[in-house]
Formats: structure tokens, C-alpha cells, sequence
């Protein structure tokens, strides 16, 4: 039987996963069928692609070599499928959105809602994550887009759409001591706990920047937490610890309960951008897409 692309693409699952068990199982096909699949690889191109052995599959030298070619090969391939689902039905097609919890809560779900209603048959796939994670995504091909945020000097390995701005700022709850100061500076904030993304993180280095700069201790993180969610808010307002909120996530309904409190060097700026891979060309889909999520 020849070689085809659905091979190539277990191949990857193989390379991904390192255990038959587990590639076929996200495949959806038989360990058996998975097994055919990776030898006709070999026969094909004359390599020795993985080392077998009872603690599963680990790429060889040549396989590695060839790791590179078949995802771009891959992914190109896919980008033609799509781009031709597109074309033979413009109000059906699939398409895979990876998304944060601010950008799905603020700009996914209404741009999605406004999408399905005028393509009923259309498909979507959502992942939720941080924003390198689904970048990275987007570059091996396992998403088409992704709607994150990207901060001022950040440079993403991949092509943009801005679709907003907005800034991220310190909240603390309604009833928070500082709350009902008039002029807040950063000094009045240090007896206070934090809710923070972890040491390495863009937020974190910003904050701590900004006390380092008024020479005032560093922040004390009391919660660290992956990303701004609606947990972190619901935290936010039962204690008297202050977190970093985006604009756009204050705007919903239910958040009379937080404060934004006026400290200008925590106001961290920010565009909501969609992420494709670069040098791809966008189908009818991510085009509507792009325009749902700028109206």
C-alpha cells in the first residue's frame, strides 16, 4: 500500500507521544494499523525512523533529520486540505482556536457566536491556554489561530492581526483598605499580598521592575497562579490581596465587586492579537474570523 499524508501524520503522533499505545489512541486507529503506518514510513524513504525498545519509541538520528521536513510538510499539506474544505462548502469547514481565559471569556466566545450564526455547519475546535503554549501550538500546526495578548517588546514567532488594546492593571476587592484612599502610590501598596503569575513571568517582572525603581521591597507573591481567570477574581474579592487584572476582563458583568486601583507605573499596556503561522495564506474562515473579532 503507498505512502500518504495520513501516514506522515502518524508518524508525528508517534514522535510526539513516544508509546504506540498513546499515538493510537489520539489517531483513533488500532496499535496494529499505527505500527503498518510507521513501517511504510521506512520502507518509503529507506530509514530507520525510531529505536524500539519495551519503554517505547525513540526517534533515531535520521529520524530526528526527518522530524523537521515531515511537520512542514505536514502542516503545508493540511493548510491545502482546509483551504479547499473552504472553497467547496464557504459556510462549513473546521477550524482549531487556541485561546487564553481572558481573550476566550472577552473576544472568542461573542466573535464565535457571531460566526456560527451565519455558518451553522461550521466547526470549531477550542484549546484553552497560556499564551507560549498555544504559540508554539500554532507553529507546529496543531492550531490554525490563536487570540492572545502580546506585550510592548514582545516578538512572536509568527504573523499578527491586532485586533485591540488594552492595559492590565492592579485590582484589590470594593471593601480593600486602599480602596478608599484617594491617591494611592506604590509605597502604600507593600504590607499587601499578591495573586501573581510565577517569578519568570512578564507581569511579575513588571511589578517587581516598579518597586525595585522606588527602591521598596519586592512584592510578596502570596498566590502564584498560571493566568488571570475568573478563580483569581473570585480570590481577589474574599481577601485583601491585590492581583493584576485586564481592562477588557473588568468590563463584564459581575465585577462591581473589585476596584481598579490608579497606580500608573502598574499599568501595563497590551494588544489582543491572532496568531497564524507565517507564510500562510488565510482561508474564508480565519478571514471571517479576523472581521467577528474586530466588530
Amino acid at each position: 500500500m503507498a505512502l500518504t499524508f495520513r501516514d506522515v501524520g502518524y508518524f508525528l503522533a508517534v514522535a510526539k507521544a513516544g508509546l504506540l499505545a498513546t499515538a493510537a489512541a489520539e489517531c483513533e486507529i488500532s496499535q496494529p494499523a499505527l505500527t503498518k503506518a510507521i513501517r511504510r514510513v521506512e520502507a518509503e524513504f529507506g530509514l530507520e525512523l525510531f529505536e524500539r525498545s519495551a519503554r517505547g519509541m525513540r526517534l533515531t538520528a535520521a529520524g530526528l533529520r526527518f522530524l523537521e521536513q515531515a511537520q512542514r510538510m505536514y502542516v503545508e499539506y493540511s493548510d491545502t486540505v482546509l483551504l479547499a474544505d473552504e472553497m467547496r462548502a464557504q459556510r462549513a469547514g473546521l477550524m482549531r482556536i487556541g485561546a487564553t481565559d481572558t481573550t476566550a471569556h472577552n473576544r472568542v466566545m461573542p466573535a464565535l457566536a457571531s460566526l456560527l450564526r451565519k455558518r451553522p455547519a461550521l466547526r470549531v475546535r477550542l484549546r484553552f491556554g497560556r499564551s507560549d503554549t498555544l504559540m508554539r501550538e500554532v507553529i507546529s500546526g496543531d492550531l490554525d489561530v490563536a487570540v492572545v495578548p502580546v506585550y510592548e517588546g514582545q516578538s512572536p514567532e509568527c504573523d499578527l492581526v491586532s485586533i485591540d488594546t488594552e492595559s492590565v492593571q492592579p485590582v484589590v476587592r470594593v471593601g480593600h483598605p486602599l480602596a478608599r484612599k484617594a491617591r494611592i502610590s506604590l509605597e502604600d501598596l507593600v504590607p499587601y499580598g499578591w495573586i501573581l503569575a510565577g517569578h519568570r513571568s512578564l507581569a511579575f517582572e513588571r511589578v517587581a521592575a516598579a518597586f525595585a525603581q522606588a527602591k521598596l521591597p519586592a512584592p510578596r507573591v502570596a498566590v502564584e497562579i498560571p493566568y488571570t481567570s475568573e478563580a483569581t477574581l473570585a480570590l481577589s474579592a474574599a481577601t485583601d490581596l491585590i492581583s493584576l487584572v485586564p481592562s477588557s476582563f473588568l468590563r463584564s458583568p459581575g465585577k462591581e465587586r473589585l476596584k481598579t486601583l490608579a497606580v500608573t507605573q502598574l499599568e501595563v499596556p497590551r494588544s489582543i492579537a491572532l496568531l497564524m503561522r507565517s507564510k500562510s495564506s488565510n482561508s474564508p474562515l480565519i478571514e471571517a474570523l479576523i472581521e467577528a473579532l474586530s466588530t
